[in-house]
Formats: structure tokens, C-alpha cells, sequence
């Protein structure tokens, strides 16, 4: 059985949206360190808001602070997470240094590894275990038949199951960084990958559009096995999404979720898939998850929300379109009207059926339009009216089931309520007189009043010894009393493990020994579930020997990060791509022997499709025109060279050349 859906929560409304839909647990961020840094995300009184009302309904929430921390934000980072230590049932994180923090500090506090850390192996997560991480995102890369072979090592497991997909590999990607400056590793992505690109080969122009852009995710049609394998917790992605988008999106999966865990086959009704793909839609893939072909995932279309067909313009006159509708139309719907590469767009405010004006129709209707629209152009719902009133006015009828018990005796009364493991009590020392006849249903119905918490009393107990008479009144006030306490425990409640951890800071005395290190770079290093040959730079935690090196893919940026590292070797530790002239040469006060990169070929992607075996039309990789061909993608600005190593495709930019920096070992990355 799985035992989490967990879905995506951009504001403190989303939250509430995706918990009043079905979600098990919700992840959303605050306003700093975030990977979604663009959208509202939630302030520090939004979390603790959040937090009470997840925890209410007995639901967990996540906070992502899953982006790279410099030295100069360390300090804030701790207060961040002292202070989400109070609300919060787990942390999803990126950066070492940070899982060094809240490991050492609180052992009780789950943190699970973001996607970022594109875990995609056994060996890792092994390693991951022993360290004390409660759950793993793994890579999005990561087939079904891969992860059963990873649930062997006995920790949580996340997926995601539906949405955006990024083309690179998560946390190797730094295109954005390098076109823009804004980084993704940092939560700022600009989404090259949906631009436009050439691709030449020897110089000469093969294919061009959108060759980095992935089709989303989308495993509605593929649940069962998902759900059949019991992976933890299944993700969807949208934290920039649409309220509707959450709201629509939750409700599918829970449906198809509740269908197979009480036995039945999952099936979602139309009416549910339309209010989803009204909401957002774009071309789907099921992904590398159930290994789709190379030439599949990626998409040569645009990437804007399109909407459901709804029908076919059949004339336009005097900014009125009559349509000819194949789903049904609404007020305030939403609608696009395409010709090719024209498109007009409006919001439904009146519709016409046989000359009379209609709140809704499925036949042949006009509407107004401001733009020509040619006859014969599609007509898509890009918005529900009828949804966006919906989430407006939903309330959460989701009732916990509970047990009262009441005792009531002359000089002492007790409520007490039971939920799952928490018990509530309340005693009271009223002074009642005998009663000369009692409705013991009347009494137990008014003390069964919930005052609109989520609970419904499904066993009650009454115990009335002295045959005593409760004015409705007093009735009122202990149960008053008994649901303020429970609300307070409620919504306090934080469902945690506690994990030891092993590391401790400085295990290994470093010297620097090294004024320059030239390395070989192995392009080979994400080959799932398999290690690879030892080497002296370190791609992978498991790889990690005594001696090894530490590749600069995995982030380091921060004295905390460090400290993680020299736990496991007295190597170099290489800084990150992103770390800055000023951030290393802070770092390199305490630590004598940091890598700075100063001869090296820009990394931007490491990516699992090849842009070269879909231009030629194949369904899958391994053609071998890589060894035969150079290959170069081009946009507006730069020509980036691609090389191949197993089929992984890697996008590189300029060589890279800085001035040697004394303090810091030189490394040359070949």
C-alpha cells in the first residue's frame, strides 16, 4: 500500500487547497532558499499557519530549502532551520552542509535528499542510510524496474509521478547560471531549456526548435504498477502552479489511489481528467520512469498550457464567434482559439444557444471575441469557470474518526478523546444536581458537537454515576474546553523518527599538500545501479575513500559542507562551478586544501536524452553517430559543444581559464 501522495504548495492557499483534496503531505518553501524562487512561497508566519492546520487534519508538511548556501548565508540558514525545527515534520535539502547541520544538531529532524543530489543508485542510498537520511527524491531518470532493485536498501523512497521534467540531469545543470547568471542550483532557473535551439553537425545545420524541451510527466494511464512497487511517498510537481491545477491534480491521484488500495482498478471519470488538462496541460510522456523512448520524451512544440479541444469555429462576424462544441461550455470559462501559429484568447462572459442567452451549452453557440478568427480554427478551454468557484469556496469535509469517552460523577467530570496514538483529557469539578429524568441521547448528542474541528466521535462512551443532571450550558463550556486542548495538540503534533549520526566535525586532519592537481574527468559517472572503476575524483558518497577527491558536482560552498567531507577524506575537496573567487577564498581560512577551478570546459548539462539520435529519427539511443560526427548546439548568443560518453550526452560551454589563487589548491579538470 502507498502510504503518501504528496503534492506541490506554491502559497499558504495551495496548501490548504491540496490538503482539502486528498494530499497526505504538502512541500512548499519560504521566502529564501527555495528552488522556486520566482513564486510567492510562504513567510515565516504562512509555515506556522501551514503547519497548524496539515497537522490538524493529520497531514505532514515538507519545507524545501534545497538550494545551494554560501559561507556568507550560513548563519541565516541555521536560524531558518532552528526555526522550522518548531513546525515542520521534515526538511527536503540539497546542499552537505545543511544535512550536516540538522543531522548534528537534530537528530529527530527527517531530512530528505532533494532531487537535486540526483541520487540514481543503491550504492548511494545505502551510504545515505547510514548517515541517518529518513528519504531519498531519487533522479528523475530512474526507471521502475531500477528503483525496486534501490528499495532493497530499506529507506523511503520518493517519486515523481506527474509534471515538469527537466532536461539535465537535477543539480548538473548550469545553462541558466551561464547564459543569465541566474541559477538553478540556487533557485533562480530561467528555463533555457524551453528556448529554441540549432543543432549542427561538422558545422552544418540538422535539426532546430526547442531540442532541450521535456514533455511532462504524466503516469495517470501507468498507476498501477507504481502503486503495486509501495515506493513511500508519490510527488507531483506544480509549485508554481495554478490553485485549479493543484485542486484537479490531487483529486485525480487520490481517486486512482483510494481505487487500488480498496481493491478495485484505478479509473478517473472524464469530468476529473478534463478539469485537470483544463487546468494545465501539455504533452505527456510516462518518462524515464517507464523508460519511454528517447525520441518520446522531449517535445518540438510549444510548451504554453494548451487546454482541452472543445470544438470547431464555424463562422466569425463582428467580434462574434459561433462554434460548433464537442465539450461542454461555460460562463467564465476560459477559451483559446488557434489557426496554426494565431491564436486569440478570451474569458467566456455570455453565450448565445438559438438566440437566447444560456449559462452553459455543449451544441452550436456564439460568443464574443475580440480578434479575427478564421473558420475552421480550434477552439480550447484553457480555464473552468465552474473549478475556479469551486476552490473559491471549498472547505475540507475530511472528518478524523475519534473516541469520547465522558465520565460524570458529583464533584468530578472528565472528557477525554482519543485519535491514533494522542489522547486528550480535561477534568472538570462542577457541582450538579440529580436529575428527576435523563435523555442520555440528548446529553451524548451535545457533547458529540465538534464546533467544526475535523473529527467525528464514531465510539463514545458515557458514564453517568450519580444519575446527575448537566445543564446545557455547563455541556457547552467542558466541551469547549476539551476541543480547545485538542485543537492546540492537534496542530502541534509533528510526526518524526529519530536517527543517530555518526559524523563529527574535523575526523580528518587536512594539509595542504598540492599546489596544483591535474585530473582526469570521467564522463562515465552516472551509470545506474553499477560503480565506477576507482578513481581519484569522487562522483558519487560511496565512491568516497580516505584519499579520494571531491568532484565539484556535488555543491560544496559552505564550511558546513566541508566539515561533511572531511568526515570522509583527506583529499581535495574541488569546490563547486558556482562557488565565487570571494566564497572560496573564505572557505579556504579554515581549510588548506580546497580546490579552485582554474583550467577547466564549462559543464552546463549532463543529460540522459541525445538531441542527435532523435534528430535522425531513431526511437532510441546507441545509433553511434556520436564517434562519427562533432556536434554543437547554437541559439541567439553561443555554440556549445556536445560530447558523448555510453550514450550520456553532456552540453559544454568556453574553456574556462582563471588566474591561480595561492591560497587554494589549483585544479585542472581535463
Amino acid at each position: 500500500m502507498v502510504n503518501e501522495l504528496l503534492c506541490p504548495a506554491g502559497s499558504l492557499e495551495a496548501v490548504k487547497v491540496a490538503i482539502d483534496n486528498g494530499a497526505d503531505a504538502v512541500y512548499c518553501a519560504g521566502l529564501k532558499f527555495g528552488a522556486r524562487s520566482f513564486i510567492a512561497n510562504l513567510s515565516d508566519d504562512d509555515i506556522i499557519e501551514a503547519s497548524h492546520y496539515a497537522h490538524l487534519y493529520g497531514r505532514k508538511i515538507y519545507i524545501t530549502l534545497n538550494t545551494l548556501i554560501f559561507e556568507s548565508e550560513i548563519e541565516e540558514v541555521k536560524s531558518y532551520i532552528d526555526f522550522l525545527y518548531q513546525y515542520v515534520d521534515a526538511i527536503i535539502v540539497q546542499d552537505y552542509g545543511v544535512v550536516h547541520y540538522i543531522r548534528s544538531h537534530y537528530p529527530d529532524f527527517p531530512v530528505h535528499l532533494s532531487t537535486q543530489t540526483s541520487i540514481h543508485n543503491i550504492e548511494d542510498v545505502l551510504f545515505l542510510k547510514k548517515l541517518g537520511i529518513s528519504r531519498v527524491v531519487l533522479a528523475r531518470e530512474v526507471s521502475l524496474k531500477e528503483i525496486k532493485l534501490i528499495q532493497q536498501a530499506g529507506i523511503e523512497l520518493e517519486v515523481f509521478i506527474h509534471g515538469a521534467l527537466c532536461f539535465s540531469y537535477s543539480g548538473m545543470c548550469y545553462l541558466s547560471y551561464y547564459k543569465g547568471g541566474r541559477s538553478g542550483n540556487r533557485g533562480s532557473c530561467a528555463q533555457p531549456c524551453r528556448q529554441n535551439y540549432e543543432l549542427l553537425e561538422d558545422g552544418n545545420l540538422i535539426k532546430s526548435g526547442p531540442l532541450l524541451s521535456m514533455k511532462d510527466l504524466n503516469t495517470i494511464r501507468n498507476i498501477e504498477p507504481l502503486l503495486s512497487a509501495g515506493i513511500t511517498s508519490l510527488k507531483i510537481e506544480g509549485r508554481a502552479k495554478s490553485l485549479e491545477y493543484v485542486t484537479s491534480v490531487t483529486r485525480v491521484y487520490r481517486k486512482l489511489i483510494d481505487d487500488f488500495n480498496a481493491g478495485k482498478k484505478p479509473v478517473v471519470s472524464s469530468e476529473l481528467l478534463d478539469d485537470l488538462y483544463t487546468s494545465f496541460s501539455r504533452e505527456t510522456t510516462v518518462g524515464y520512469l517507464f523508460e519511454d523512448s528517447n525520441k518520446n520524451v522531449t517535445t518540438d512544440y510549444s510548451v504554453k498550457h494548451k487546454g482541452i479541444h472543445i470544438g470547431k469555429v464555424l463562422s466569425y462576424k463582428n467580434n462574434q464567434v459561433k462554434i460548433k462544441l464537442s465539450k461542454p461550455l461555460e460562463i467564465l470559462d476560459g477559451i483559446r482559439i488557434v489557426d496554426g501559429d494565431k491564436e486569440v484568447g478570451t474569458t467566456v462572459t455570455r453565450i448565445i444557444e438559438n438566440g437566447q442567452l444560456v449559462k452553459s451549452s455543449r451544441g452550436v453557440v456564439i460568443v464574443d471575441i475580440k480578434g479575427y478568427v478564421k473558420e475552421g480554427s480550434d477552439v480550447y478551454k484553457t480555464q473552468s469557470g465552474k473549478l475556479v468557484k469551486e476552490v473559491k469556496n471549498h472547505k475540507n469535509a475530511c472528518k478524523t474518526p475519534a473516541k469520547l469517552n465522558i465520565l460524570i460523577k458529583q464533584g468530578y467530570q472528565k472528557l477525554t478523546v482519543e485519535i491514533d496514538d494522542i489522547v486528550v483529557s480535561k477534568s472538570f469539578n462542577k457541582s450538579l444536581e440529580k436529575a428527576k429524568t435523563i435523555n442520555e441521547e440528548n446529553v451524548v448528542s451535545q457533547f458529540k458537537k465538534t464546533n467544526n474541528l475535523p473529527i467525528s466521535y464514531d465510539d463514545v462512551s458515557y458514564i453517568n454515576r450519580d444519575n446527575l443532571f448537566i445543564p446545557i450550558p455547563v455541556i457547552n463550556e467542558m466541551r469547549r474546553e476539551l476541543l480547545n486542548e485538542l485543537q492546540e495538540t492537534l496542530e502541534n503534533r509533528k510526526m518524526r523518527d529519530y536517527h543517530e549520526y555518526p559524523f563529527k566535525d574535523g575526523l580528518f586532519v587536512n594539509q595542504k599538500s598540492l599546489d596544483d592537481l591535474e585530473l582526469s574527468y570521467y564522463q562515465n559517472h552516472l551509470i545506474n545501479n553499477g560503480k565506477l572503476s576507482i578513481s581519484p575524483l569522487a562522483f558519487h558518497l560511496s565512491e568516497v575513500g580516505p584519499h579520494s577527491h571531491i568532484s565539484p558536482y556535488f555543491g560544496v560552498a559552505n564550511s558546513l559542507a566541508v566539515s561533511f567531507f572531511r568526515n570522509l577524506t583527506d583529499g581535495v575537496i574541488i569546490l563547486s562551478y558556482e562557488s565565487t573567487l570571494a566564497n572560496s577564498l573564505e572557505l579556504s581560512r579554515n581549510d588548506k586544501n580546497l580546490g579552485y577551478l582554474v583550467d577547466y570546459k564549462e559543464p552546463l548539462m549532463v543529460a540522459k536524452h541525445c538531441v542527435v539520435a532523435k534528430a535522425y529519427g531513431y526511437e532510441e539511443k546507441g545509433c553511434g553517430m556520436c564517434n562519427k560526427h562533432h556536434y554543437q548546439l547554437r541559439d541567439n548568443d553561443r555554440i556549445y559543444d556536445l560530447s558523448f560518453h555510453n550514450c550520456i550526452m553532456r552540453i559544454e560551454g568556453k574553456n574556462i581559464k582563471r588566474p591561480s589563487i595561492p591560497e587554494l589548491v589549483n585544479v585542472t579538470l581535463k
